[in-house]
């Protein structure tokens, strides 16, 4: 089992089964969020020590509580969701308060594809769909992927792997972790 599999308590694995890469959503998309609700905050309190403005003064340190909602929920969002590729299947976990796992295993799997804007693949990270047999569409989008390329070649080893009927996992060279 990889160094990555301590992170992962919420994946059931079986005998045979190991964690080949697990990671989270990159920080950078959150970083425009995480930004305003700074500057919320920096401007509330900025502006209830000038006194001169209308109104009560305490009015403008109404935005430091919205600034910290703001720049928290873009964190926290991030680090609430986990990706992870196993040996049989890829799992999606989500939530904050409440938890949402979603399993795709391998002999299911159809298709993967993985998009980059020019911005994402400056910042190396991008999104990976999962398309399974049987629905018409994406079954599992794992967003803000970091590295998706490298992450989209494993999930084709191990689609090849399947499809081959070998029961070889990817070569240790090919296990990614974060």
């Amino acid at each position: 089992m990889s160094s990555a599999a301590g992170s992962v308590e919420w994946v059931h694995l079986t005998g045979d089964e190991r964690v080949l890469w697990a990671g989270t959503p990159s920080t950078y998309p959150a970083l425009p969020a995480v930004a305003v609700g700074f500057v919320l905050c920096i401007a509330g309190v900025w502006l209830s020590r000038l006194g001169s403005l209308p109104g009560p003064s305490w009015l403008p340190l109404v935005s430091v509580p919205v600034g910290l909602c703001i720049g928290s929920w873009a964190y926290l969002t991030r680090w609430s969701t986990r990706y992870v590729f196993t040996t049989k299947a890829v799992y999606e976990k989500t939530g904050l308060f409440s938890r949402t796992v979603t399993q795709v295993r391998f002999d299911r799997v159809q298709n993967t594809t993985f998009d980059q804007s020019t911005v994402e693949r400056l910042l190396s990270y991008g999104d990976i769909a999962v398309y399974t047999a049987g629905t018409g569409g994406v079954n599992l989008a794992l967003r803000d992927v970091p590295d998706p390329k490298r992450v989209n070649a494993l999930v084709t080893t191990c689609l090849s792997n399947v499809a081959g009927s070998t029961t070889d996992p990817p070569a240790a060279d090919e296990q990614l972790s974060v």
